[in-house]
């Protein structure tokens, strides 16, 4: 009885650290994000919250996260950088082909036809997009790099794609119904469940290697 309450006691405080610090990383993330006028610091801050996430998946290190945080910021701001034009192109993309979608006369193809196949682009984009992040956080080099071979690992991890996917639903309608969530959790919450599954993804294509 005793080992149990231990146990659960535990399991709580876990918890408890990963809310403290998930919310205390997206803090930092808004911070540095704003600080660089939000184009220049979306990236290097995004590709820093997923970095320390790992980490501390991995090796469960919680310390110096501020000072982590701002080294990896500055390490990462030329490909943080180009990752920002990527996503901010790609979602431009997106918004201006559902904008002329909606202004069309809606016809049978463009509602059995037009808007599916935007879904599945922006579904394709939200995946490729977050394993890009993952890649780059696991194994460096380019961000151009880590979307081709993000891109390949989308397409072998139909899974992953799914949890991902609801993670992105998930975070969308906790901000939607719950707005004081923006400030703590706006991307953490979904950068430890897209980097978990991510990590199992990661580990398979490993396993993988090694057996060929």
């Amino acid at each position: 009885m005793e080992y149990q309450k231990y146990e659960s006691g535990n399991l709580f405080m876990k918890i408890l650290e990963w809310i403290v610090t998930l919310a205390y990383l997206n803090i930092l993330w808004l911070g540095f994000t704003l600080v660089g006028f939000i184009f220049f610091g979306f990236g290097p801050a995004t590709i820093a919250v997923y970095r320390l996430v790992r980490k501390k998946l991995r090796q469960g290190d919680s310390a110096y996260i501020f000072k982590q945080f701002r080294t990896i910021f500055k390490e990462e701001f030329k490909q943080g950088g180009i990752y920002t034009a990527m996503a901010f192109g790609a979602a431009a993309f997106l918004y201006v082909d559902f904008r002329i979608v909606q202004a069309l006369p809606q016809t049978n193809v463009i509602q059995l036809l037009v808007i599916p196949a935007l879904l599945i682009l922006t579904a394709l984009v939200i995946v490729v997009a977050t394993f890009t992040l993952g890649y780059y956080a696991e194994y460096g080099g380019t961000i151009l790099n880590a979307l081709k071979k993000g891109f390949w690992v989308a397409l072998i991890s139909p899974i992953s794609n799914i949890v991902i996917l609801h993670a992105f639903l998930f975070q969308f309608f906790m901000m939607a119904y719950i707005p004081a969530t923006f400030l703590f959790f706006s991307l953490t919450s979904y950068a430890f469940i897209t980097e978990w599954i991510m990590n199992k993804a990661f580990n398979r294509i490993k396993v993988r290697k090694k057996s060929l």
